[in-house]
């Protein structure tokens, strides 16, 4: 008798479990990371049943694990109709809004998951991370720290509130707590990154490599750990251990933009622009919007022998396109501040550098003198370790922000909150700029002065304190920002009294040492060459360069071979490295005639030189970068050092008048401070302060106008 019956009760069990063995089959397969095989079975179970919950939840999970935020949103959104009171789901859900940057409504998802069950543990630990990635630092470690408590074993919350605890500057907690979660999971090599992260804020370098070189060993991150490791030896000045670095990375991921980006670096570092600018290019030509690689470009840049005005600001104008833009189309806002043209202005300068640092030393007699009935200042330090001119800064300023584990948008609302009439940027492209705020405009006026002042190619930065030698007046349509003339496009605290001596070094040696205290990064094989000839037409001279990066000893041997090259002995040729201040001033005791470099001339290193009584020979160039070194000789009254090419550079150099040389050692210090002295400069720079607050009471800014570039 044929089995009809049993073969049809057969096959409409077989029908109504196969889902189920569909969704188990899926969840063998996403466990172990093969999310797209995982999706396809996820989508068969829905096809059969659209509203299995399970389905919907998992498959959402699927796309995010395999970078498809949005699907992953709305596969978890349909999961959270069938089935609204699921803490899991909402919590995911959470996860995955934090990941596509949808703050608020992560928090809104983590906020109903713990609703709906307070004690699950991953959704206080999710609601951190966002809290974390808001710049809500304290509150991400109450909510993390309740998931800790729920679950202690959890080890990606200890992580992440090492984390947190780091951005709240927070580091020997912040240790302990990665410490805890690699103790739970030895093989937990974020961990270990994040770790060595905070080491090397601390500068707490050998141990930093360690985990570093930890984490390389667990390998399952070799591109992150080895990107960082790179990073972390060019800090700590082994150029040599950061190049095979780089070049192991990229025989790994050849178009690796950070590898790329780095090894540029490398070979700036190493003197060797022209190279540096091709790999930060090749970066940009596989990520144009990647900004490291931008602003590396624009160093390496100020180095190269063929860069001129135009190219290094149509440069800056890249970071502008690719990054500045969209920030100052989302956040631009109207001000409210006082249109008083007379009343005291607010200034607020922005800085990483309140510090020992050269920087510092060319914006510190501004806040030392500044007339204080006529303004108030504040101080937006990016310091992460105070040192002592920290804290002497401290006390120049009328309010202090440390915003040094601030997010963008937390100081751009505190200097709208503080009312900052003129925002001045002292970094430019420096390290620890905070040009993202700048790009909000946050304050009526913007200035860039001083710390890097190059330009920065924002157009909501309004001006630019330069000079007409520094910055020609044919020059200036090529800048985003107005330009400023100030007396000199930057000063210096003089000296402490006492580090000079009248007396010339060749009367007591009977040979003229030349010498060079600027970054040996800026020793252009060009340059290296003329300073051969000099010493060559002048066989019993000898050579003083100084520079923290000489502690290297493979920036010693490379550079002890290019004078080689050109017939200069080692004997000849002094190098010291890092000292303090006054020791490092003081070498400028034994030198007669200071050579600048180029094309990167020296800015802070040339009025060194010059407050201590030594002239420096400079070579005009086409640059802001290549022009300063002149232009604080023309401030300082000596324009007879400045060479228009290479031929009037060996010349002056090679056998200038010995007389003169003692009486400038004698006379210069004294002029100096007469002619560019902090109390008549910062008097200009509060003058320039007035002018630029009247022109923008009398013409508000039009948002439109400015994100053009057009003024």
């Amino acid at each position: 008798m044929p089995p009809t019956k049993a073969s049809a009760a057969s096959s409409s069990h077989d029908k109504s479990y196969e889902p189920v063995l569909m969704l188990m089959r899926a969840r063998v397969l996403h466990q172990g990371g093969q999310y797209d095989e995982a999706k396809s079975l996820y989508k068969k179970v829905l096809k059969k049943s659209p509203s299995h919950f399970q389905a919907l939840h998992f498959l959402g999970l699927a796309e995010y694990q395999s970078g498809h935020l949005d699907a992953g949103i709305r596969s978890l959104k349909r999961a959270l109709i069938e089935d609204p009171k699921s803490a899991q789901a909402h919590s995911d859900l959470g996860s995955v809004l934090n990941a596509a940057r949808r703050y608020d409504e992560a928090l809104i998802a983590c906020d109903k998951a713990i609703a709906l069950d307070p004690t699950l543990a991953f959704a206080h630990a999710n609601r951190g991370n966002v809290l974390i990635a808001l710049g809500r630092f304290d509150e991400a470690l109450v909510s993390l720290d309740k998931a800790l408590e729920l679950l202690p074993s959890h080890v990606d919350t200890w992580n992440d509130r090492g984390n947190a605890l780091h951005k709240l500057g927070r580091y020997e907690e912040a240790l302990t707590s990665y410490a805890r979660a690699i103790e739970l999971d030895p093989q937990h090599d974020i961990a270990y990154i994040n770790r060595a992260t905070t080491l090397k804020e601390l500068k707490q370098f050998d141990e930093a490599l360690a985990c570093y070189d930890r984490a390389l060993a667990i390998g399952k991150r070799p591109m992150d750990a080895g990107i960082a490791r790179a990073d972390l030896l060019l800090q700590m000045r082994n150029v040599e251990g950061a190049l095979a670095t780089c070049t192991a990375l990229l025989k790994i991921e050849p178009n690796s933009v950070q590898s790329l980006t780095l090894l540029g670096n490398c070979m700036a570092t190493l003197g060797d622009a022209d190279t540096a600018t091709a790999l930060h290019s090749r970066a940009l030509a596989l990520r144009p919007d990647y900004e490291p690689a931008i602003s590396s470009r624009i160093f390496s840049m100020d180095f190269c022998s063929d860069a001129d005005f135009a190219s290094q600001q149509a440069a800056r104008a890249s970071w502008w396109q690719h990054v500045g833009a969209r920030i100052y189309k989302a956040h631009a806002a109207p001000f409210a501040n006082d249109r008083d043209p007379d009343r005291r202005l607010v200034i607020g300068y922005v800085s990483a550098d309140y510090r020992q640092h050269s920087a510092a030393f060319s914006f510190r007699p501004i806040f030392e003198h500044h007339d204080r009935s006529k303004v108030e200042v504040i101080c937006y330090s990016g310091v992460v370790l105070p040192d002592a001119a920290t804290k002497a800064f401290e006390t120049m300023a009328d309010k202090w922000r440390d915003s040094s584990q601030w997010t963008d948008a937390r100081l751009t609302d505190t200097i709208r909150a503080d009312k900052v009439d003129i925002l001045v940027d002292l970094s430019g492209h420096s390290a620890g700029n905070r040009l993202r705020v700048f790009a909000r405009k946050p304050a009526p006026v913007q200035v860039t002065a001083w710390g890097h002042a190059t330009g920065t190619g924002l157009p909501v930065i309004d001006y630019l304190f330069a000079d007409p030698v520094a910055v020609p007046k044919d020059v200036r349509s090529f800048y985003a920002e107005a330009i400023y003339d100030l007396p000199s496009i930057v000063i210096i605290e003089p000296p402490p009294a006492g580090l000079g001596s009248p007396e010339l070094p060749f009367d007591r040696n009977g040979y003229l040492t030349y010498g060079s205290l600027n970054r040996i990064s800026k020793l252009s094989d060009a340059a290296i060459a003329v300073w051969g000839r000099i010493m060559t037409g002048n066989p019993t001279s000898r050579l003083i360069l100084k520079d923290h990066q000489i502690d290297d000893p493979a920036v010693r041997h490379t550079l002890l071979e290019k004078f080689a090259a050109h017939g200069i002995a080692a004997d000849r040729i002094t190098l010291l490295g890092s000292t303090s201040r006054q020791q490092h001033l003081q070498t400028l005791r034994d030198i007669d005639l200071a050579l600048d470099p180029f094309p990167q001339a020296g800015g802070v290193s040339t009025w060194e030189a010059l407050h201590m009584g030594v002239p420096v020979v400079s070579k005009l160039g086409n640059t802001v970068a290549s022009r300063v070194g002149s232009a604080i000789l023309a401030a300082a009254g000596l324009p007879e050092f400045i060479a228009t090419d290479e031929e009037r550079y060996v010349a002056i150099a090679l056998d200038p008048d010995r007389e003169q040389l003692r009486s400038i050692r004698r006379g210069l210090p004294a002029f100096i401070v007469e002619r560019c002295g902090p109390a008549a400069y910062t008097r200009a720079v509060e003058d320039a302060y007035r002018t630029m607050w009247h022109r923008w009471c009398a013409t508000p800014a039009d948002a439109k106008v400015v994100l053009t570039g057009k003024r």
